[in-house]
């Protein structure tokens, strides 16, 4: 008898006892369910994904933009809101000069008899309260009879010395910028003239560095309006170096020939300039045989700053052989 032939498969199974196959599937059974689970939990973070993606490529692309660095506030209106911070209300008087505004601090004198008007105005990028001397004469001078003004000038130009190449353009982009400061600080200078003499008729002008070379420069003019005495402050004319002789060269000559008496101080230790340039002054205004013109070395130990005794007494002494 001929026996039928089983498939494979049918072998296979029929060789496999029933509890194995029980568990194979069983197994099966459990991976297909984690699998339907798996593809069920990622396909929404899928589609998430593929909406930010999307959403980022029609989203407009931003530009990171950064703040322009701002500016340094400028000295002198740092200087003007230190005065009006530090100082009461009583010694700040605003000053209108032309289109310009200063704020200038008055002390009334204190003494039994008052002498005259001491305007005090300092160097450039110096403050109206500048401890070098400025300050020290602003607070002693009332009690020895005068009222003092004291001025918070503008700043030094700001394209001053020219940085031109050449000597001659050199030259003439000084004259502007100076000429254009000069305009600036006559007006200031008369304006605050007016003032003073409301309170007396004698009035002093005590001004320091390239300042008080300018202001040398504004007195040799004609017409100008000029103070009873003059007190300079280690005074010098600042330019580039190919014109520095010239420049202070012609400052003292302006001085030996105005008709005004004048107090040049200066320091053992000073600016270069000042100590290589006082001689040049006193030679020129010996020379022209200026009347009340004296000029002093003070001795100091730190640089730049004057010994505050020996300032006033060279002062008071000065102007006691002029008559005051």
């Amino acid at each position: 008898m001929l026996r039928k032939k089983l498939p494979m498969t049918t072998l296979h199974r029929a060789s496999l006892p029933k509890k194995s196959r029980n568990i194979i599937s069983s197994i099966i059974l459990i991976f297909f369910i984690f699998m339907v689970i798996f593809i069920c939990s990622t396909s929404p973070v899928f589609a998430e994904e593929k909406k930010a993606d999307a959403a980022l490529e029609k989203a407009p692309l931003k530009v990171n933009k950064t703040s322009p660095v701002q500016k340094p506030i400028a000295l002198t209106k740092q200087y003007k809101e230190d005065l009006k911070h530090y100082l009461t209300g009583e010694q700040i008087k605003p000053l209108l000069a032309g289109p310009d505004d200063y704020l200038t601090l008055v002390k009334k004198y204190t003494s039994t008899n008052s002498k005259g008007v001491a305007i005090l105005l300092p160097d450039w990028q110096q403050g109206a309260t500048n401890p070098k001397a400025i300050n020290y004469l602003r607070n002693i001078l009332p009690s020895k009879g005068w009222n003092t003004i004291a001025i918070q000038p503008s700043n030094k130009p700001g394209n001053y010395p020219s940085t031109a190449i050449t000597v001659e353009e050199q030259k003439k982009e000084n004259k502007l910028t100076l000429d254009d400061y000069k305009k600036k600080l006559s007006s200031m200078i008369n304006a605050v003239m007016n003032t003073a003499r409301e309170y007396s008729s004698i009035v002093l002008v005590i001004a320091q560095g390239n300042n008080a070379a300018l202001l040398v420069d504004l007195y040799s003019q004609e017409g100008s309006q000029r103070p009873n005495a003059l007190i300079m402050l280690s005074s010098y004319r600042q330019s580039n170096h190919a014109l520095i002789d010239g420049v202070n060269e012609n400052f003292a000559r302006q001085l030996a020939f105005i008709e005004m008496p004048v107090l040049d101080l200066y320091l053992k230790h000073d600016n270069s300039l000042v100590l290589a340039k006082a001689a040049q002054r006193h030679s020129l205004a010996k020379q022209e045989m200026k009347v009340y013109f004296r000029q002093r070395q003070l001795n100091n130990t730190v640089t730049g700053y004057y010994p505050e005794e020996e300032l006033l007494i060279q002062i008071n002494s000065w102007l006691k052989a002029i008559g005051w």
